[in-house]
């Protein structure tokens, strides 16, 4: 006699399957079902809900095409063992010494640490830095500021003085001199979604404004050299030589909400956003647990010494310019690892994408490299090389990101305030128990209600014309005594 599989494992093998395909992330996950997310040919999110082994796709904007198939990777990227290495080690012992435990914080926050040690040594094999742009979504009060200090104190320890700095930069010019002292560093940008609504605003702050140029300027500046600002007069900037090989890593952290608001359609045309990744921070299960007042968040010893072997072991062996190693595909062109690097590369420039899906795509490829090339370093600092794995666990990070900043500029980015409202209305909708709302209730939602009758009788019958949403009060004009329904379009 054979026993039933249980419920729990037919769904997970059937997502295991499609994700295999298509990729994505898994956003919920119980004992009738499993739910997972990925981005389609048009730009859209879609939500795929496995039930006894079957699929039900839910929630597709205006896209019943299938995605481009996307190269195979890590279904759980940010499990500490799932990095290994070094990456493991420091993001553990990082979440354990937390009073609010963020383990995906805490990971990016690992990789940041060995992007800011050896991006003065190192690059990866198509020659880009290893310095990478992260940005964690988190909650406010989400455990956003023990992180940072970890691995502050992680790389001070190690001899490694200037790889992190927490000083709040304040311009273009107090960037550079930044790396003018430590040519590799990652700086700590709290509130991230603050200096990009500055810089996005009606009357644009120029100094946000100054740093965003700057961030778009060095990025791909760790191969070469980088002159920075010239000014007219040589008293302004008392060192005018170029910045061998800068490395900049950027650990930002904001909420959701922050983070959308400060985006713009030109924030995805000119490249800035596809240099980032974006990473969103699951809460703890359970409430949190008061600190203990003589609680140790010192880094041990043996993490301590772990570190500073990696550095002092890494290959010293460079090129003229820069001076630094090229770490290699295992294999070269004919090994599994380049092959599939090259075929994230192939899915980032598919024809099938939309133009803003292809801006959002656009750095798959180098921001997967630079990752691997992490990783890589993270597992061998004596002879780091790229497997297949470092590659498949990569690209896990770089497309969840895709994932989740195509559907945050689908669902809250606007090109004009009545397009805002209009969106408002959905999430309220959609935040909604059964999707529907009276009215009355409407008005008083986030986004809703600073919107005077006219505007909200506007966006209501826009919403109703396109079919996005019903009154199932069947009422001639929308208002008083109507209840609006969100209409999914569904698919099987």
């Amino acid at each position: 006699m054979t026993t039933a599989q249980p419920k729990t494992e037919i769904n997970r093998e059937a997502a295991l399957a499609w994700h295999q395909r298509f990729g994505g992330r898994f956003v919920e996950e119980n004992g009738e079902y499993s739910v997972l997310e990925y981005v389609t040919t048009l730009g859209n999110v879609l939500s795929v809900r496995f039930k006894d082994g079957k699929s039900i796709a839910i929630k597709a904007a205006n896209d019943n095409l299938p995605s481009v198939p996307a190269p195979t990777m890590h279904p759980e990227p940010f499990r500490p063992d799932a990095a290994g290495g070094l990456l493991c080690d420091m993001s553990k012992w990082i979440t354990s010494t937390a009073i609010i435990a963020s383990p995906e914080l805490s990971l990016v926050s690992s990789i940041a640490l060995i992007a800011g040690l050896f991006g003065k040594k190192c690059l990866g094999p198509t020659s880009a830095g290893i310095n990478v742009y992260l940005t964690t979504l988190l909650a406010t009060a989400g455990g956003k500021g023990h992180p940072p200090k970890a691995i502050r104190g992680l790389a001070d320890a190690v001899g490694g003085i200037g790889a992190v700095t927490n000083g709040d930069p304040t311009s273009y010019a107090a960037i550079e001199r930044m790396l003018r002292k430590n040519t590799s560093t990652v700086i700590v940008m709290d509130e991230f979604g603050i200096t990009l609504q500055d810089v996005n605003a009606k009357h644009r702050n120029s100094v946000a404004a100054s740093i965003r140029k700057f961030l778009l300027a060095v990025y791909d500046q760790a191969n070469s050299s980088f002159d920075g600002r010239i000014y007219a007069s040589s008293d302004t900037k008392k060192d005018d030589g170029p910045i061998q090989g800068p490395a900049l890593t950027v650990l930002g952290m904001t909420t959701g909400d922050t983070l959308y608001q400060g985006l713009s359609e030109a924030s995805i045309s000119d490249g800035f956003l596809n240099r980032f990744l974006f990473i969103t921070a699951t809460a703890p299960a359970g409430p949190p647990s008061p600190p203990r007042l003589h609680r140790d968040a010192k880094p041990p010893t043996a993490l301590i010494e772990a570190l500073r072997c990696a550095v002092t072991v890494f290959p010293k062996a460079g090129f003229a310019g820069t001076g630094k190693v090229t770490i290699p595909f295992d294999g070269g062109e004919e090994g599994d690892a380049y092959k599939r690097w090259a075929e994230v590369f192939m899915w980032q420039h598919h024809a099938a994408w939309s133009e803003v899906q292809r801006n959002i795509n656009g750095r798959a490829a180098e921001n997967t490299i630079r990752l691997a090339t992490i990783r890589a370093i993270s597992r061998e600092p004596a002879a780091p090389s790229l497997n297949v794995d470092d590659v498949g666990w990569a690209w896990a990070i770089v497309h969840q990101s895709i994932l989740l900043i195509t559907e945050g500029v689908s669902r809250h980015m606007s090109a004009s305030p009545a397009e805002a409202l209009r969106k408002a209305i959905i999430e309220a909708l959609r935040a909604a128990p059964g999707e529907t709302l009276a009215f009355a209730h409407l008005m008083q939602r986030k986004g809703v209600s600073g919107a005077d009758m006219r505007e909200l009788e506007g966006a209501l019958h826009w919403l109703l014309e396109s079919g996005e949403i019903t009154d199932i009060a069947s009422r001639a004009k929308p208002g008083r005594g109507s209840k609006f329904r969100l209409n999914p379009v569904v698919t099987t």
